[in-house]
């Protein structure tokens, strides 16, 4: 297992793949995707689990929904006046199988929402090699809150507040402020914006930089500058994405349905 929080040094030149696999599609209205978008009609947001790997070290981004029924069914229910809820689901523990991986192959995994529907897989025996890396703010939040949008029972399920206490003693637990170096070609930043908990990731592939954003959740509309209709701090979702288009080769908006195409 690499040093999660080694920067530079050997391995510099390291090159990753990244892969979208789909765990759920959201209809939900272009007001809350499209932030100026006076629309109620709905639009499918994908939501995906990453796997980002340079054929050695394997990681996550994201973790997918609630694995205990009774927080999958209140994030799915909370999200009914919209429309029907998600649809075809994937948990994480199937989603790693189908990828013909073991939970213990984790070497680190990336939340970028400290919200059940990006934190649902957080599971500290389901990956038990993992490092985990989540925005400072977003535990601040619901700590000290309570947080504005998503509603505070939407942080954290009871099984991943167990498995952050457990993270935490195990020294497998990061809190981060700053950008930080996870391992070389990969970096995690808190980013602000959508709500304190929110992050972006950089990966550096042989395609170059890609930076995976939730600023924006539509592709379209990053390529815009166009923030996500739901916003605590909508002038903090636009610096991130045109940081990201300007820093990065390949600026990517997470919920966009094509991810599942384009890195498939």
């Amino acid at each position: 297992m690499p040093d999660p929080g080694a920067a530079g040094g050997a391995g510099e030149d390291r090159v990753w793949r990244l892969r979208a696999l789909p765990v759920g599609v959201l209809p939900t209205p272009r007001w809350a995707t499209t932030f100026g978008a006076h629309d109620t009609s709905l639009q499918d947001l994908g939501f995906y689990v990453w796997i980002v790997t340079d054929g050695a070290t394997v990681g996550l981004i994201d973790l997918g929904l609630p694995l205990d029924a009774a927080d999958a069914q209140a994030i799915s229910d909370s999200n009914r006046v919209f429309g029907d809820g998600f649809r075809d689901v994937v948990l994480l523990p199937e989603l790693l199988r189908s990828a013909g991986l073991d939970g213990a192959d984790v070497d680190f995994a990336l939340v970028t929402q400290t919200v059940t529907y990006h934190s649902g897989g957080l599971d500290a025996e389901l990956l038990p090699n993992a490092t985990f890396y989540l925005a400072r703010g977003g535990v601040d939040e619901l700590l000290g809150g309570p947080p504005g949008h998503p509603a505070p029972e939407f942080y954290f399920t009871e099984r991943s507040w167990r498995s952050l206490r457990t993270l935490a003693i195990q020294g497998r637990l990061r809190l981060v402020d700053e950008p930080v170096v996870v391992v070389p070609g990969v970096t995690f930043e808190a980013t602000g914006g959508h709500h304190p908990g929110s992050a972006g990731v950089r990966v550096r592939t042989a395609e170059g930089v890609v930076g995976l954003l939730e600023t924006a959740f539509l592709q379209a509309d990053l390529d815009n500058g166009v923030p996500i209709g739901i916003a605590e701090d909508v002038a903090g979702c636009r610096r991130a994405i045109q940081r990201y288009r300007a820093e990065c080769d390949h600026a990517v908006a997470l919920h966009d349905l094509a991810n599942a195409t384009r890195f498939g």
